[in-house]
């Protein structure tokens, strides 16, 4: 067995010289030990010392880039894995090309989770000010997932260059004094300060530019872990603003119902021009704009639908597609006004997979659903509806914040959370998608005769 001694957990560069001068003499991966720190066995052989590669062995650029990042991880047996792959290499020249490979595969989860790690360190390191003997300091503590505080170290010294700092973190310290970077032992986290005066102004200036509409809940949760959240002086606020959100925003609206005369309009048109810029989940991104709802703002009758459709988010307007042209024929059927009822979307931006020259829909999760229902909400608070008609499950969703069952609960009224009263039934996509023509009627009337009811009860 070959033993090879690193002179730390992160130790890329004294891994790569072992490791090559190993290939070049054939040891297998499975001859070679692989040990951090001193030897603490005397059993084991000797490392092994300097030996050349062999001529014209040359290594992909990927896979130094996979290896400088893989080697960070704590996973104890990456050194060995690299050092597989390396060996593969020799014998497999393209071997990096397979993305299918397992062991390739399984380095690349490790880089990928370093990378995530080394982002978060950059996103939620906070520092805080300190006062010495020799003046000024400012520390952060942080607590990585894995071996990249020395990679990361050069981040911190190029943003900050003209500041004292230091990094504290259980493994290992980084200092900074504005001209060298030291390294030190590990600390706790009674170390770094709590707080200084400049995080009050900070936490004043967070609260008063935060925007519910623009809060990823979701997001937020999977990319900064709750063990984070105590290094940042603005978490400590969030909970209580996004629950203060809604009854600060529906103040406001009242507010501006008082002013304004009992006129909505213009509130609602601020709510609508708000939306526009909506970032709250990730659809934004790729649709085209945001499809507000629209009708009389003093309607009694309001009907969610799921989400915009290719035709809805290419017009900017709510059931103007297929879906719409069903809706529409429903509703006259019905006896009902279509100008005189409000529509809108549960979801507000059109979701979809692309396919050559097609944009196909594609159902919104809960998260999405979730993310869009503050819009929901804020547009029954001005429409003020007598009734409110939940089509499809992802409507029913939106408005009662769970999964509700429509063959079991249509075709009577519910009492929403937040008051008022709602009835569920189909979406009117789900009669374009039934293959049989004379289901497709039959259920239609159905629908009909779920709107008359709405119709006699308003009534």
């Amino acid at each position: 067995m070959q033993a090879v001694m690193l002179s730390g957990p992160d130790d890329f560069d004294g891994w790569r010289h072992a490791a090559r001068g190993l290939v070049a003499q054939g040891v297998p991966p499975d001859a070679v030990l692989w040990q951090v720190g001193e030897v603490a066995d005397d059993l084991f052989a000797p490392a092994a010392g300097p030996v050349p590669p062999a001529a014209g062995f040359v290594v992909p650029r990927a896979f130094l880039d996979l290896a400088g990042k893989a080697i960070l991880h704590r996973e104890p047996e990456r050194f060995a894995l690299l050092y597989a792959l390396l060996a593969r290499l020799r014998r497999e020249p393209k071997l990096m090309e397979d993305a299918a490979d397992p062991l390739i595969r399984r380095l690349e989860k490790l880089a990928k989770e370093v990378r995530r790690d080394i982002h978060k360190m950059r996103a939620f390191l906070r520092f805080r000010e300190m006062v010495a003997d020799d003046g000024p300091r400012f520390v952060a503590w942080f607590e990585p997932g894995h071996h990249i505080v020395r990679a990361n170290a050069g981040f911190f010294v190029d943003r900050f260059a003209g500041m004292r700092w230091s990094i504290l973190t259980p493994d290992i310290s980084v200092h900074w004094d504005g001209t060298t970077l030291q390294e030190g032992p590990g600390a706790r986290r009674n170390d770094a300060p709590e707080g200084d005066p400049i995080e009050t102004v900070w936490k004043a200036y967070y609260a008063s530019i935060f925007n519910p509409a623009r809060l990823k809940i979701g997001a937020m949760l999977k990319e900064m872990p709750r063990k984070y959240w105590k290094n940042m002086p603005e978490t400590a606020l969030v909970r209580g603003l996004i629950a203060n959100a809604q009854a600060r925003e529906s103040g406001m609206i009242a507010k501006a119902r008082e002013e304004l005369g009992g006129n909505s309009e213009p509130a609602w048109a601020a709510l609508r021009d708000e939306a526009a810029h909506c970032t709250r989940c990730h659809l934004y991104k790729c649709a085209s704009r945001t499809v507000f709802g629209e009708g009389p703002i003093d309607a009694a009758l309001m009907f969610v639908g799921e989400q915009p459709g290719d035709q809805e988010d290419i017009s900017g307007r709510p059931f103007v597609g297929p879906a719409g042209q069903v809706f529409d024929r429903a509703v006259a059927a019905a006896g009902i006004d279509r100008t005189g009822v409000y529509v809108t979307n549960a979801v507000k931006h059109f979701k979809f997979e692309q396919r050559g020259k097609r944009r196909i829909h594609q159902k919104p999760d809960a998260g999405e659903i979730m993310a869009c229902r503050w819009w929901i909400e804020q547009e029954a608070l001005l429409v003020r509806p007598k009734v409110t008609v939940a089509l499809g499950a992802t409507a029913a969703r939106s408005l009662f914040g769970k999964a509700m069952a429509i063959g079991k609960e249509r075709g009577r009224p519910h009492i929403l959370p937040g008051g008022g009263e709602a009835w569920i039934t189909v979406h009117p996509s789900f009669l374009l998608r039934m293959p049989d023509r004379a289901a497709a009627d039959e259920e239609f009337e159905r629908f009909v005769e779920d709107l008359k009811a709405v119709k006699k009860r308003l009534e």
